[in-house]
This record gives structure tokens, sequence and C-alpha cells, in this order.
């Protein structure tokens, strides 16, 4: 199955084959190392969750590889790096590779998220890896942390925080603004930032407001969540950086920049870069 997903060149079916097939070539252990493939990076995996099957079978995030792709580009000339919303830390562990000059700051409250990203960095010995456990929100304080489990059919990487608790499961974490965070580690300047909070984004760029203002981000991965009802997170972050100044793309081999419009409708990822940056991945 491992040489079925890395080496049949055919593309389209293969997710499909992997997620059908996985159980009966694992075995009943379903606990792995994978090396994928950035830079001879490894990352114990637990096949039964999404993300981290892929992991293991591709040796990247399957369904996000054009993006992936496209950052990685990105990293090459990047210095400081914030994934937030890390997860299992795919796209930190891609701009490390990218370059031996880049330090990646990982964002993740989930406490036990978190704490596996920590031990990929031991693994690894990545001391340019640093993880926060904290939520990137509009506000310093504490947010509500929502699980969504395999229970309801969602990976674990689609943990999201709201303002307060509602539920009694929901979990209290701490949250901080971007433009907090950065001036309590002395970062002066963000180069590459991924947002992927699962609506949240809005919040987390409205306390980024003078990093932006600054044009102190150079380049952002962002997750359009959009709403038919109600505040749309995807709306109100286009709006923010197109005030801004910045400049949009589609993510993948060549980012063609231009101005924000209903073309950004159609799209679930979208990259922005800051006034003035020069280049293109």
């Amino acid at each position: 199955m491992l040489a079925y997903a890395r080496g049949f060149p055919v593309r389209r079916g293969k997710l499909r084959v992997v997620d059908a097939l996985w159980r009966a070539a694992a075995g009943e252990d379903a606990h792995r190392l994978a090396d994928i493939r950035f830079g001879g990076l490894r990352i114990p995996c637990d096949l039964n969750e999404m993300l981290q099957r892929q992991y293991y079978f591709f040796g990247t995030y399957f369904a996000e590889e054009h993006i992936l792709g496209a950052w990685f580009a990105a990293a090459r000339d990047a210095r400081v790096v914030f994934d937030v919303g890390a997860s299992s830390g795919i796209y930190a562990l891609a701009a490390i590779a990218a370059s031996p000059r880049t330090l990646a700051h990982a964002f993740e409250p989930t406490p036990e998220i978190a704490d596996r990203l920590r031990r990929i960095a031991a693994l690894n010995r990545l001391e340019r890896l640093v993880v926060h456990q904290e939520a990137v929100f509009d506000r310093d304080g504490v947010v509500a942390l929502r699980r969504c489990g395999r229970d309801v059919g969602c990976n674990e990487g689609m943990n999201f925080v709201l303002e307060s608790a509602s539920r009694a499961s929901d979990e209290v974490v701490k949250a901080v603004t971007l433009d907090r965070r950065c001036a309590n580690l002395g970062v002066a300047r963000i180069d590459l930032l991924k947002l992927d909070i699962q609506g949240a984004e809005a919040a987390a760029l409205a306390g980024a407001q003078a990093l932006i203002e600054a044009g102190r981000i150079g380049m952002i991965f962002l997750e359009l969540n959009w709403a038919s009802q109600g505040p749309c997170p995807a709306a109100q972050s286009i709006d923010r950086l197109e005030r801004a100044g910045y400049l949009f793309a589609a993510p993948g081999p060549r980012l063609s920049w231009r101005p924000a419009g209903d073309w950004i409708r159609a799209l679930r990822d979208v990259v922005a870069k800051a006034p003035g940056m020069a280049g293109s991945p």
C-alpha cells in the first residue's frame, strides 16, 4: 500500500483507495513513523487519524499538496514563519525544510496536539520549531475550545475556538493576539503566515492589525470559511487585507497576483501578499 501511494503515477482515486484499504494493509497496529517529503523529517502517526494517515502513506498532506507546494516555495525566502492552527505541523515542518534560516512558530490550542508537536520537534532535534499552546484570536485572555473528533467524521485538525463556552464539553484555553505575541517575542516581522483555524481567521487578523497596517506580515496563506448567514469570516478577512493594500492569488505552482474580487469566492484557500513585496514563488 505504501509503494502504491507514493509510487503509482495516477493521482485520481488514490486517496479513496488508501482510505478504503489501509486497515487491511496495516494490520492491528495503527501506529507508524512517517518519513515526510520535507527535509528527511519524521512524524509519528496514528493511522486512525485522517491527516496522519496521509502523512504516512503519501509523505505529505495529499489533499492540500498544491497549497503545500506553494507554501514550500514561499518559505525559501522566509526567516520568520508563523503556522497558526498548526495541527500536526506539516506546514511548519515544510517551512523549516525549505530554508536553514527559517524559525517556525507553531500555534495550536489543543493540549494533546501541541504536546505531539513538541515530541515531533524533539524527535527531529528541531530547535527552529517553537510550539505555542494557545489560540490566536482578536484579544488576549481565554477562549473556548470545541473538539471535532472521529465520531462526527472530522479529523484532529478541525477543533475550533469560540469567544465563550456554550457546552459542558467546551474547554477553556489561552488566547493571544499576533500583535501581542510578536511584541513579547521581539518579532518585528512575520515573513510567512498560515491561518487555518476553522472560521476564526478574521478574529486572528483583527488581532494583528498593527502588524498589517505597518506592512510587517509579508505573505499570508489563508483558509476561506464562507458563511451564507451572519458574519462571514472569509469576507471579513479579505476586506481587512484589501484595505491594507494586499494583493491575492490562488495557491498553486505560480502565484498570479491581483486585487480582490468576486473570483475569490470560488476559492477555499487564498494567498495574500503585502504591498511592496517583490516577486512570487
